[in-house]
């Protein structure tokens, strides 16, 4: 198949016009100077990532900065460049000091953010309807999803970059040699479920050559944290509960976890999901056959440098499984605890990366400008359609605070051992969940 959907999807794309823009609230901060950190200092509304630089703008964006400044009668500054935990013990340091080091900050929700009350709670100005102006790709039908602890919302989406969603990558050429069923067919039917993902990767590995040693896998693991995830969303999996008394407690011992742990553990056992380290698996796919990989969509164009075509798919449903999809970037603006305005500040910082009417100006024309470079990677429209229409629930869970307990590294020791080592995960999380409470009621002072 010729790679027809870069020159195609431009003339079939069709959005979804949204309504009249509102008019740009009526907000003066009175010549105030707003002070902005941010870790990603090259993406802005004003062209491809590494094109600007907030901190030392070219003419086209000191004059964007400036209309911003003219919009709500301020001053803006952009300060102390740095990643997250630096901005973080800038923050802090500057609490314990008696200053205000900037208005805004780019931080995820994570246990020191949260234990050192550095952040104030935006429920008052988040609300159910927050997200509506919003391009849709970045609507988020509930403002906790992947900005809360709890109920309390503490984040928001403020650039709009990009979603971190992973899918599943197969290789459309190789299913084709090996005569097993596409996808494609097989999610038409509506039986794309572990079962039949199962058999797939079981056709998919092979001994090759004949000398008795696997040179051909169903699926390859590259991150085990990311693929943890993908299958506890795809079997609807919750890794916590919240208790009578308002008590957040982790919850893995319940079957659905369980059932998805001993499913991962069953495909490594069973040798159709390629380790790390098997055929130069740090290389990716230029070394090693393979026939799927839970990956970014991103990561599509990458593969096509091996010489096959390659589709994209939702991740198979588990058992459990309700169509949830780890759909969105966790959300990451938040507004010091100083800070006595944040309604203002949250406008101030909208309008600077043009994230949501009206400050986006023709909504349809951002929503194409967005797709663009996404869909060059592509080589079909069923990928296109999964990838910016997907019929699915989404959710951002496990939620930040309970991924930077349980998954402290991309190959958590005590998932390790479950899955790739093929002990019992009911005796593994039996003795590890006391300690995730533990830091978890530190965190979070319960």
């Amino acid at each position: 198949m010729k790679r027809l959907i870069p020159i195609l999807l431009l003339v079939v794309i069709i959005f979804a016009a949204g309504v009249k823009a509102a008019e740009v609230p009526k907000i003066d901060l009175g010549g105030q100077t707003i002070r902005i950190q941010c870790q990603w200092y090259n993406i802005t509304p004003i062209g491809p990532r590494g094109s600007y630089n907030w901190y030392d703008p070219d003419e086209r964006l000191q004059a964007h900065i400036e209309s911003v400044e003219q919009m709500f009668n301020c001053k803006i500054e952009f300060v102390h460049q740095g990643n997250a935990s630096e901005a973080l013990e800038v923050l802090r340091l500057g609490v314990l000091a008696g200053d205000q080091p900037f208005h805004f900050f780019a931080h995820s929700i994570t246990p020191a953010l949260i234990a050192d009350g550095l952040i104030q709670p935006l429920n008052d100005i988040i609300g159910p309807d927050f997200y509506d102006a919003y391009p849709s790709l970045f609507r988020r039908p509930d403002p906790r999803i992947g900005a809360s602890v709890g109920d309390t919302v503490y984040t928001f989406e403020y650039n709009n970059y990009s979603s971190e969603a992973r899918y599943i990558l197969w290789n459309k050429s190789l299913f084709e040699r090996d005569g097993v069923e596409s996808l494609y067919d097989i999610y038409e039917r509506g039986e794309w479920t572990w079962d039949k993902f199962e058999e797939v990767l079981h056709a998919l590995t092979k001994d090759k050559d004949g000398d008795g040693i696997v040179d051909q896998w169903g699926i390859r693991s590259v991150n085990l944290r990311d693929e943890i995830i993908v299958m506890l969303v795809s079997n609807s999996a919750r890794v916590s509960k919240t208790t009578d008394d308002g008590k957040i407690i982790f919850d893995l011992l319940n079957p659905h976890v369980i059932e998805t742990l001993e499913f991962m553990q069953r495909l490594y056992r069973d040798g159709v999901w390629a380790r790390r380290g098997q055929a130069e698996l740090g290389d990716a796919a230029m070394t090693i056959q393979i026939g799927t990989e839970i990956s970014g969509r991103s990561y599509q164009e990458h593969f096509q440098t091996i010489g096959d075509e390659w589709g994209l798919m939702l991740p198979p449903q588990g058992p459990n499984g309700k169509n949830e999809m780890n759909m969105f970037v966790d959300a990451r603006g938040a507004i010091p605890v100083y800070v006595e305005n944040p309604e203002e500040i949250i406008e101030v910082v909208s309008a600077l990366w043009r994230i949501k009417e009206p400050y986006i100006e023709d909504l349809e024309a951002w929503e194409e400008a967005y797709w663009e470079p996404h869909v060059a990677g592509l080589f079909d429209m069923e990928s296109y359609n999964l990838l910016t229409q997907p019929d699915v629930t989404p959710v951002f869970l496990p939620t930040q605070l309970e991924r930077s307990i349980l998954f402290t590294s991309s190959n958590p020791e005590p998932f390790v051992r479950i899955i790739m080592n093929g002990e019992s995960a009911t005796s593994v999380l039996a003795a590890e969940q006391p300690v995730f409470q533990t830091q978890l009621d530190e965190i979070l002072k319960q």
